[in-house]
């Protein structure tokens, strides 16, 4: 599979009579846009806005960010199982607009009042020091405020919230499709010099089985019960893996990210040169009993060995006690495999960083890297714009938290503000001594 993504800046955004691109500067018509936005009749009201980076502006009740992609040659589309039909992507010719992103911001009644299973939401915040911790604080933010009808239940309010905002970013990314000037890079892992170092990434994240949408879908399906998936690096940028709307916690990954996930561009980039590449091996963590964690870990080393692998790269997402067992055990038997196995994580550790940044680890977890602590917090200074909320309403971030003015100045956690938390290390290197 070769896959060409060209990329056309965005410096500049505008409404417009019409929605278009030339030389970095997009034109939205924004009635259009709304116009197709509305075509769902569960959403009741819709409105687009524009966050620039600088401003003081805070958007509220995000639930997920997702960058403007359009396949222009080869099978399927991107987003499948969700924009289209379920086909093999990754291979072809793709459109991406950079430097932009859409964020949707959604509010409906909640069914699931209480539990991991219930809806929550996030913080965007364009200038101070929660702009600087998030990469959406530095993209132009296209934001899509919607509301759902009364008596939606959990999984059509997903639906409803996940279609808007992929026909939005489709539609943007349609300006490109005639367009031939670009910069673009060529992605595969066809076969290499094959005395480079044989390389397989397992990317472990954590599902949930007792909500309505498990919090990671391939191909739009959720992915539930699944035991080790083989999978080409280039179907992450083509769309073959999305979240659940309706949990937009910050310890969360958003469809942004999945895009633009910058270890696998990293080891794309690197096949042929400094290593073999061999693909990605997803696996679904957060088994419940201790027989199924080890299955899942015994299970994963076991493909990456018969991938004929000999190093393997690790990473996680949310910090979840449950998943980092399975994530440990499974760096345990890659290593116990013969594979060099390297973990990729942030950490606990506190406020101060005393604490403890693992609530277990194995002997064998011993080439370990951190993408920072997740325990920080953030002093947000009063905003002078709000998007996806009217001044003076009070927003509730997690199900049974207290109420709280989004105009004010406010005091809070990573878990509360959109992409602060570096699970695959995209965010800024930073090197301390002890």
């Amino acid at each position: 599979m070769r896959l060409e993504l060209t990329t056309y800046p965005v410096r500049k955004v505008q409404w417009s009579h019409q929605t278009s691109y030339c030389d970095g500067l997009l034109d939205i018509n924004k009635e259009e846009l709304l116009s197709t936005v509305l075509e769902d009749k569960k959403i009741i009201s819709a409105d687009l806005d524009i966050a620039l980076p600088g401003e003081e502006t805070r958007i509220v009740n995000v639930r997920d960010v997702v960058e403007a992609r359009l396949k222009v040659a080869g099978p399927g589309c991107v987003f499948p199982g969700i924009l289209g039909p379920v086909e093999t992507v990754g291979h072809g010719r793709t459109h991406r607009l950079s430097g932009m992103a859409v964020v949707v911001s959604a509010t409906y009644r909640p069914t699931i009042l209480s539990g991991t299973a219930a809806q929550n939401s996030s913080i965007i915040d364009m200038w101070g020091p929660l702009a600087k911790a998030t990469p959406f604080g530095s993209t132009i933010n296209i934001v899509l405020v919607i509301k759902l009808v009364e008596g939606v239940t959990e999984l059509e309010a997903h639906a409803a919230i996940q279609l808007a905002e992929f026909k939005v970013a489709r539609r943007l990314a349609e300006t490109t499709r005639e367009l031939a000037a670009g910069e673009t890079e060529v992605f595969g892992i066809e076969d290499v010099d094959p005395s480079l170092p044989r390389v397989v990434y397992i990317d472990s994240f954590l599902t949930n089985w007792h909500a309505p949408h498990s919090l990671v879908a391939y191909y739009g399906l959720p992915v539930r019960e699944s035991l080790p998936t083989y999978i080409h690096p280039n179907e992450y940028l083509d769309g073959a893996l999305t979240k659940d709307t309706r949990i937009g916690s910050g310890e969360y990954t958003y469809t942004w990210e999945w895009l633009n996930k910058g270890i696998v561009f990293r080891l794309l980039r690197e096949h042929g040169k400094r290593i073999n590449f061999l693909g990605v091996i997803l696996q679904r963590t957060r088994f419940e009993a201790e027989h199924g964690k080890q299955v899942t870990a015994i299970c994963t080393a076991q493909m990456a060995k018969l991938l004929k692998a000999e190093g393997v790269i690790v990473t996680r997402t949310v910090m979840s006690g449950a998943n980092l067992v399975d994530v440990m055990l499974t760096v345990q038997a890659c290593e116990k495999k013969g594979l060099k196995t390297v973990l990729l994580t942030p950490e606990w550790g506190g406020r101060d960083g005393t604490e403890s940044p693992f609530v277990f680890t194995v002997t064998e977890a011993n080439a370990m890297v951190s993408t920072g602590s997740t325990d920080r917090e953030y002093r947000l200074p009063a905003p002078k714009k709000l998007i996806g909320i009217k001044k003076g309403e009070l927003v509730q971030l997690y199900a049974g938290d207290q109420w709280l003015s989004p105009s004010d100045e406010l005091t809070l956690d990573d878990t509360c503000l959109a992409g602060t938390t570096d699970w695959w290390g995209a965010g800024k290197y930073t090197r301390v001594q002890y």
